[in-house]
């Protein structure tokens, strides 16, 4: 996974982004501006271009290179002009509240600030999802629970967040695809999306092929998709009572329908799992994650290292 801070920390790297601060440029005035020697930068960029972080224009016989996007041009801006920052001076714990108060008035600019100051100091991606933006909607749930905030307000916390999280898709890069696919969504009944985005978004970034159904899909709709697309692993998100049963009735069609030739594996997490978890293993999922911290650290790795030895099995015969 690459991360544009990431590559600013690099020194060379550095350099060569603060000069396409300025515009175009191709590799001979890069060299001249940086004094650095032409392999160098000519490495540096092939290695930036691959990651969608510059952008090459041919005029002539000339390539100009720039800054590929706009987003990726607020970033190096942004770490230009602010003061540098490190793990040890950002404290996730008052980020998170300060964002989940931004949040549920509808300040995009703050909440974006808040999630830059965390990027610029190299925060890890399970960190802001776990430690800021998890807790931050917890809070902004709870408000809501004892009426502090009105239901649209919490309705704009999770608007807000969930573009945070498309966001990050500007900020953070894939790794090389390996041609596995995730099929992530909810059963019938089930609204609450935003912890689910947060694993599809890491399991995107770490190779896979990521499709996302969202809330409230029909049980009938999901397995039409899972035959149509043969997905290596299915996940579901259950967070409230009202959704358990459908949830459950999802579970058991999955299992009903799973290929013994190419078998997914089936997960499953959300508050209402984390409440009782036998239930939906019970149903017929084959693990139950309590957060995203616990997927990336349990269950994914389990997972892939049984694909990476099938794998190999199969290359070998």
């Amino acid at each position: 996974m690459i991360n544009v801070y990431e590559e600013l920390g690099d020194t060379s790297r550095r350099q060569i982004l603060a000069e396409l601060r300025a515009g175009h440029r191709n590799v001979s005035e890069i060299c001249e501006a940086t004094d650095l020697k032409q392999p160098n930068v000519s490495n540096h960029l092939a290695r930036m271009r691959a990651r969608g972080i510059v952008r090459a224009t041919k005029s002539g016989r000339q390539v100009y290179y720039s800054l590929a996007t706009p987003e990726i041009e607020a970033i190096v801006n942004s770490v230009f002009t602010q003061p540098e920052l490190r793990a040890a001076d950002v404290h996730l714990g008052e980020l998170a509240k300060e964002y989940a108060r931004a949040a549920v008035q509808g300040d995009e600019q703050t909440c974006s600030e808040i999630m830059d100051a965390a990027f610029r100091a190299q925060v890890s991606l399970i960190e802001i999802y776990e430690d800021l933006l998890a807790p931050a909607m917890t809070m902004v749930g709870n408000w809501w629970k004892v009426e502090a905030i009105d239901e649209a307000q919490e309705h704009m916390a999770s608007a807000v967040t969930e573009r945070m999280l498309a966001r990050t898709s500007q900020i953070m890069g894939p790794m090389r695809r390996h041609g596995r696919v995730a099929l992530l969504g909810c059963a019938p009944n089930s609204w609450h999306v935003i912890g689910l985005r947060m694993i599809a978004d890491y399991l995107r970034l770490h190779g896979w092929r990521t499709l996302f159904l969202g809330a409230n899909v029909p049980v009938k709709s999901f397995i039409t998709t899972v035959r149509n697309h043969r997905p290596t692993l299915v996940l579901l998100s259950c967070a409230a009572e009202e959704s358990a049963a459908d949830t459950e009735t999802l579970l058991k069609e999955l299992v009903r329908v799973r290929d013994r030739r190419q078998p997914y594996t089936i997960g499953v997490g959300g508050a209402m799992v984390n409440q009782d978890p036998v239930r939906f293993l019970s149903a017929g999922a084959d693990f139950a994650a309590r957060d995203l911290r616990s997927f990336a650290t349990e269950h994914l790795p389990n997972m892939d290292a049984r694909a990476n030895e099938l794998e190999n099995s199969a290359s070998k015969n």
